[in-house]
């Protein structure tokens, strides 16, 4: 299990270590995915969060509506107990394998 964030995929000002970070993170994980399929190797994007890394880099902007960390726990339980195919899941989307929300 790997977390990432769509810094991975999106291109984001003064993120210039992070972004690439995860974007290798994220490649790691597809590849360990493809090499070992007995394994499940996920990349979990919980999606935006209310953090200090997340206020700062958007200092003018009130983030009071996004999930605190703990309250994306239950999607990652439930990706971790479906066991579905590996690959990158959002902690917002609906997982495929189960027909529920992550």
């Amino acid at each position: 299990m790997n977390i990432t964030s769509d810094a991975a995929v999106e291109a984001y000002p003064g993120w210039g270590v992070y972004g690439p970070s995860k974007a290798a993170l994220d490649h790691l994980s597809a590849i360990l995915g493809e090499e070992h399929p007995q394994l499940r190797v996920y990349a979990f994007d919980p999606g935006d969060m209310r953090t200090d890394m997340h206020q700062a880099a958007f200092p003018d902007e009130d983030i009071s509506d996004r999930p605190t960390p703990e309250e994306a726990v239950p999607a990652l339980w439930h990706l971790v107990s479906s066991s579905p195919a590996s690959g990158r899941y959002r902690g917002t989307e609906p997982l495929a394998a189960t027909g529920g929300l992550l």
